[in-house]
């Protein structure tokens, strides 16, 4: 029975934890990607340790403002911070980290975040998920994407350039997009 319990207290927080930490930084990882197991858990590491990093007391300011992705350990950092050095201490964060194969620091300076930038981005981003999961021939699980001050940043890979080219199509047709930076490997 004590084993039981002592189980639970430590399986629990962990799941808790892993689902809180997904709601903050978006789709950890799936495995109905074209990713290897092996990539996909070492990407979800890669994830979790960053956001561990940035739950640190001194990096907790930039956990809310910063988004990270991993695909292949390919990381994109995301967010809106205030200052360059906010910048360089979130990309200081990926350092050292076990399977990271490059790192991309497209996190925005701005002086001024509102709610009304945000909403315009929660905006942009579910039409360009709806617009992406109607398309049978888009592997969209391929793909992480965030949308920060009417940019839309990409990281994924797929195997036809087609697929590639559609995507951005999409994006740019989407209304009030200001941009795209992708980081999309074709192979």
């Amino acid at each position: 029975m004590d084993r039981k319990i002592t189980l639970k207290s430590r399986i629990l927080p962990a799941l808790l934890t892993l689902i809180l930490l997904g709601g903050c930084t978006g789709p950890l990882a799936t495995f109905g990607d074209d990713r290897s197991r092996g990539n996909t858990i070492a990407d979800n590491e890669i994830i979790l340790d960053i956001n561990k990093r940035l739950l640190s007391e001194r990096n907790r300011d930039l956990f809310f403002s910063v988004f990270v992705d991993a695909y292949e350990g390919r990381v994109m950092l995301t967010g809106m911070v205030s200052s360059e050095g906010d910048k360089r201490r979130a990309a200081r964060l990926v350092n050292g980290l076990t399977n990271v194969r490059a790192l991309y620091n497209n996190i925005k300076i701005v002086k001024n975040d509102n709610i009304k930038t945000r909403a315009n981005d929660t905006w942009i981003d579910a039409k360009i998920r709806a617009q992406l999961l109607s398309k049978k021939d888009i592997k969209w699980l391929n793909y992480r994407w965030r949308v920060v001050n009417g940019t839309v940043y990409l990281l994924g890979r797929t195997k036809r350039s087609s697929e590639k080219a559609d995507i951005l199509r999409i994006i740019r047709q989407t209304s009030r997009v200001r941009g795209i930076i992708e980081h999309i490997e074709v192979s």
